[in-house]
């Protein structure tokens, strides 16, 4: 009965009644043998690992950010544990999954651009070993519930062919939360509910949430905890479109007048009660006390369909701040120091060598990752081993007539369908919101134009040569990135260089003076990379507005003028110092050139060790028609990519060229990843 009764108050707090106190002691069921941070303890034995990942929950949509949200379970675990305020994912749900999985910036995985489709052949190299794989051979359990989307059109694609031993869940991007049914385009619709490795049917009319819930607890009910260690990744849909919550979760968000918004409020509360329903089990099961539990979005919300990254710049989809700054904590009776907020930098990709590290793997440079591992850095409040971030370099988005520079090599495998015809329609839009503001298009001249400026381009390219000369020297040793006193003095000045700085600044001249030096990276190429305090984005970013967080989807015109960005539509380059300015309102790319051309020689580095980008054309046999009505793999596995056949033995002499053409690349990447990083003065 006293049970019954516990039950019935964590369902009154999940809906958020404001009558009732959401920080009871109860709500995470703490038992006396609860340690505190004094006696907090090293785990004896590799720790349960359980990795809660939603989709596109903004900045602003948890309550320690913003109150009008009710997420009591998620605000108290992340105020017993570490805060993570610095922390970075990838704009949108494909590039942020195969970074979590592969501990790889996208460059290095072929993923640069866009996300999986249903009906692409491509998802995870092959040749890649995943996180889970990692752990099933520190024996670990593994088990994935809730949304794939790293491609499934063959069956060596799928989860249980990635390291799970388990996969309940959908393989697409977007799916109904109730019919399970995920569309590619009209009329390309089909189920998408598996269970391993088979079409799972018999829940339609279930809520996903709720439903893979469920199937979480299940795995921890039926688990021993003191026999094998445990990772379970829950990756829930919630809070994604389409809209459609339970209609009980909407009731006390009733006052809201955006009514998108309104829905999504109650999305996320049925997200902070999966997690409660979760954080009950790891106690009621043995977890609790060697476990970490680690919280992610991953990527910043739509704000048109009721999210919102307020007050960050920009929306998913996009390189700006509300982007790719993630919410997400860390919550541990294994923390040294708990109770806190890190700012130190973090990216998704960090998870990789930090979970391998606490499994007691052992995670060397000649894998290749682009993560480190940051437990130091969360646990004991460490510095962080990360000092900079490659957002992203997409060679397949272009801003037309904008640029400067030399044109990516060796990566821009396809051009992307309709690119040219998004390229046009930004255009007209950027002509019409420059005649309604009254500003006129800037003249084309040869300076900006990486295709007419050879003798400039010529001069970068015996640069870059140079600097791949030193990079390849005999000192293999790992080079120092930026000194403590770079990111210091970057702080300092939100509008420009401080006083007294050495960089002499040049007047701006026709043009500005951020051209010069921009032959070695074509700024019309979508990019953008983070260095300490300084972030660098080229090519479109996206749109850079700030949306106040109850602005209606149905109005075009109230918030238009007040928020919306129509400065720097014809720019290519912009540079913020996030440390300073972390809501991206001051570009400081013509006051500080200098920093504008180090960081473009950090984006020309990596870009030299990126690999083809897979985007494929869509494949018409993938329609769910010719499956029984479900999305299933469609190719063989004895088919090669271009649709012939490859044998055994060929396909494993092409995995260890590939294994060591990706070690090679990785180690020249950590040998000079900070040595232009340390060039950067200010």
């Amino acid at each position: 009965m006293q049970a019954a009764s516990t039950l019935c108050l964590f369902s009154l707090l999940s809906i958020g009644y404001p009558s009732l106190d959401p920080f009871q002691p109860n709500l995470l069921d703490r038992d006396e043998n609860t340690q505190d941070d004094d006696d907090a303890f090293e785990p004896r034995r590799p720790p349960h690992i359980i990795f809660i990942l939603t989709d596109d929950q903004g900045y602003n949509d948890v309550g320690y950010h913003n109150p009008d949200i009710h997420t009591p379970t998620l605000d108290r675990l992340a105020a017993e544990g570490v805060k993570l305020e610095n922390y970075y994912v990838q704009p949108i749900c494909t590039p942020s999954r195969s970074q979590l999985l592969t501990g790889r910036y996208q460059i290095h995985t072929g993923l640069q651009h866009s996300i999986i489709r249903p009906r692409q052949p491509s998802c995870l190299p092959r040749e890649l070993l995943t996180l889970p794989q990692r752990l099933l051979d520190r024996g670990y359990a593994t088990h994935m519930v809730g949304k794939w989307h790293l491609g499934f059109y063959r069956r060596s694609c799928l989860p249980t062919q990635k390291g799970f031993q388990s996969f309940f869940g959908s393989l697409t991007g977007s799916v109904d939360y109730y019919s399970y049914g995920s569309c590619d385009g009209p009329g390309l619709c089909g189920y998408d509910l598996h269970e391993d490795e088979h079409v799972s049917r018999g829940y339609a009319g279930r809520y996903s949430t709720h439903l893979f819930t469920q199937r979480a607890r299940a795995i921890l009910s039926s688990h021993n905890a003191s026999l094998q260690p445990l990772f379970l990744f829950l990756s829930l849909q919630a809070v994604h479109t389409p809209l459609h919550p339970p209609k009980s979760y909407i009731y006390p968000y009733r006052r809201m007048g955006n009514i998108a918004r309104r829905k999504y409020a109650a999305m996320v509360t049925t997200v902070d009660e999966s997690v409660r329903k979760v954080t009950y089990a790891l106690r009621k099961y043995g977890f609790y006390r060697n476990s970490v539990l680690i919280f992610s979005t991953d990527n910043g919300a739509q704000p048109f369909t009721g999210g919102s990254n307020w007050p960050l710049r920009g929306r998913k989809g996009t390189y700006w701040e509300g982007g790719v700054r993630a919410v997400g904590f860390v919550h541990s009776p294994l923390l040294r120091h708990r109770r806190r907020t890190s700012r130190a930098l973090l990216h998704i990709s960090d998870w990789y060598p930090t979970l391998v590290g606490l499994a007691g793997g052992n995670v060397t440079e000649a894998e290749g990752l682009d993560g480190y591992d940051v437990w130091p850095t969360i646990s004991e409040g460490k510095e962080s081993p990360r000092l900079e971030i490659l957002h992203n370099i997409n060679p397949l988005h272009r801003r037309a007539g904008q640029g400067t520079g030399r044109r990516p090599a060796g990566n821009t495998s396809r051009k992307s369908p309709g690119l040219a015809k998004a390229s046009k329609k930004s255009s007209r839009r950027a002509a019409g919101l420059r005649k309604a503001s009254g500003k006129k298009a800037p003249s084309t001249t040869p300076s900006t134009s990486w295709g007419t400026s050879r003798k400039g381009s010529s001069r970068a390219s015996r640069k870059v040569h140079k600097q791949d000369k030193a990079f390849s020297g005999k000192d293999s040793r790992k080079v120092p990135g930026p000194t403590k006193a770079y990111m210091e003095k970057g702080s300092s000045s939100r509008q420009g260089p401080r006083r007294g700085s050495r960089t002499q600044v040049p007047s701006p001249g026709p043009g500005g003076p951020v051209q010069e030096g921009l032959a070695v990276f074509d700024t019309s190429v979508q990019a953008a990379i983070r260095v300490g305090d300084w972030k660098l984005l080229t090519g479109d970013p996206g749109h850079g507005d700030w949306v106040p967080p109850q602005v209606l989807a149905t109005l075009s015109g109230t918030w238009w003028n007040l928020e919306r960005n129509i400065e720097g539509i014809d720019k290519s380059v912009w540079l913020f110092n996030i440390t300073a300015d972390p809501y991206e309102r001051h570009d400081l790319a013509n006051q500080r050139p200098d920093v504008v051309r180090q960081l473009l020689s950090r984006l020309a580095f990596y870009n030299r060790t990126a690999v083809p980008v897979r985007f494929p054309d869509d494949d018409p046999r993938a329609n769910p028609d010719l499956h029984g009505g479900a999305w299933v793999p469609w190719v063989g596995e004895e088919e090669e990519e271009g649709g012939g056949k490859v044998s055994k033995k060929g396909r494993n002499k092409t995995k260890r060229k590939k294994c060591k053409l990706c070690k090679l690349k990785s180690f020249f990447n950590k040998l000079n990843t900070r040595m232009m990083s340390n060039r950067i003065d200010r």
